[in-house]
């Protein structure tokens, strides 16, 4: 089987300033939301269940805060360290991600790697992956690439992921090609959930 083998960061204070704004906000709204409930359960059922209802109401809010927050700091630390990164970093980073998500993880040649940057397995199904570490919307050349390299690596699926985001024309040769497109936002969500596993 032949499948064996830098942007500068811009500063973040006018991004943090809307941060604490809309925290202040929500919390403010949320303070709102706990009284009211704990009013309306103190006039029907009395003391103790106003109490239970606004510490249920706080504590939901709190939740969808603190995963808000998880979400801002992926953004701001995880994407701005790869928005750093040579191509070759680049590459390393996603073959550690990928492995924190449980595939085993192979580079390819630094150069003829015939459109794979990375080699994955997981459950017995073999993954190519193009990655692109790049400021502007990737094209369809990487969509191309990659399907190649599932072609010439026998590989059972396709992906790019990019630390941008995707051209009309590369998204619509992805799905009739059938090829996995993680953009920035998709980076994020993989990032948060070996953040949460952690």
């Amino acid at each position: 089987m032949r499948f064996r083998r830098g942007v500068r960061p811009r500063p973040h204070h006018g991004r943090m300033r809307r941060i604490l704004r809309s925290a202040g906000l929500e919390v403010f709204g949320g303070a709102l939301l706990a009284a009211a409930v704990a009013l309306a359960l103190y006039v029907w059922l009395g003391t103790g269940a106003a109490a239970i209802g606004a510490a249920v109401v706080v504590a939901l809010l709190g939740a969808g805060w603190i995963d808000r927050a998880a979400v801002a700091w992926v953004r701001r630390r995880g994407l701005a360290a790869m928005d750093r990164m040579s191509g070759v970093e680049f590459e390393r980073h996603l073959g550690v991600l990928f492995a924190d998500l449980g595939y085993r993880v192979r580079s390819t040649p630094v150069t003829g790697d015939f459109g794979a940057d990375l080699l994955l397995t997981r459950g017995g199904a073999h993954t190519c992956v193009q990655a692109k570490r790049v400021s502007r919307p990737v094209g369809i050349t990487a969509v191309q690439e990659a399907i190649g390299s599932r072609l010439h690596y026998g590989a059972d699926a396709a992906m790019v992921v990019a630390t941008s985001t995707f051209t009309p024309a590369a998204k619509a040769l992805a799905e009739s090609g059938d090829v996995d497109l993680w953009d920035r936002d998709r980076i994020v969500d993989e990032l948060l959930v070996v953040r949460r596993r952690s």
